[in-house]
């Protein structure tokens, strides 16, 4: 009898566990703030709040399956759930990269300036965001990307988005992650830093906001992804211009990438291409 109750027990034990943790700076040991924490190929997981700090619901996740984190300037955190829930400890985490790439020295005679991407500013075609309406952490796990075709040396300057219209009770956290392609899709972050930026209604000019990202020598040098997340909660909306017949990329958590051809935001970027 005893032992049928300690199986018991042990069933109830493994079967419904919710872990609590925080991910971390290995380097430094300094939070990782609003960390997309998910499920291998799976639409599911958590998000991390401001200080890194997270709860995730394993209950009905199959433990065979691998706990993700992936955060531009980290290399990618994998283990497997069984392993996972045997630490003592439910801290993540995450070491950053090591940079591998020599400094290029940028001159006006080696490279000219572009603007490539998607430029309108409609206000018909529109990506909304509204956390309100939808569920919270669904809603902040989701990730938008779009491609941009290249065979040369390019140096991305400046990441544009362009917004027609945004009303939000609070300010609003912008993670942007640049990813090199596979397959055709997104594939591995090329960033050696997590890229992060606050956006607000006065920092919106003409209908854009502009992240100037110069100073991280982002480098590519073949066919690239930009991809733009919406990080916090807020009330009110985001309204980001869109274009049809544009191809956009997008995913839930570390779900599989969906590819659509109806419409595209208006993601833009200013780069120095060499001659």
């Amino acid at each position: 009898m005893k032992i049928c109750f300690f199986s018991f027990f042990l069933c109830v034990f493994l079967n419904a566990q919710t872990i609590t943790g925080k991910v971390l700076s290995q380097y430094d040991n300094n939070p990782v703030p609003y960390a997309r924490i998910g499920i291998s190929s799976e639409e599911n997981g958590t998000i991390a709040d401001e200080n890194g700090n997270y709860t995730l619901d394993l209950s009905s996740v199959n433990k065979d399956l691998n706990l993700n984190v992936h955060v531009g300037g980290f290399e990618k955190f994998s283990v497997s759930i069984n392993n996972f829930l045997q630490n003592s400890s439910h801290n993540i985490l995450l070491k950053e990269k090591v940079r591998d790439i020599a400094e290029v020295v940028i001159t006006p005679k080696q490279f000219k300036d572009k603007h490539w991407g998607v430029d309108s500013k409609s206000k018909k075609i529109l990506f909304a965001t509204y956390p309100e309406r939808k569920k919270e952490k669904e809603e902040q796990s989701r990730e938008l990307a779009i491609k941009f075709s290249n065979n040369k040396k390019v140096k991305i300057q400046k990441i544009n988005l362009n917004i027609s219209d945004f009303q939000t009770d609070v300010p609003v956290r912008l993670r942007i992650n640049v990813y090199d392609e596979k397959n055709g899709i997104p594939n591995q972050s090329v960033l050696y830093k997590d890229i992060t930026a606050v956006v607000t209604k006065d920092s919106i000019v003409n209908n854009t906001f502009i992240l100037d990202v110069s100073d991280n020598d982002i480098y590519v040098n073949s066919d690239f992804f930009v991809s733009i997340q919406f990080m916090n909660f807020f009330k009110g909306h985001i309204f980001i211009s869109g274009a049809f017949f544009k191809t956009v990329f997008k995913r839930k958590y570390y779900g599989s990438w969906e590819k659509s051809t109806i419409a595209s935001p208006a993601i833009n970027i200013d780069v120095k291409v060499e001659k």
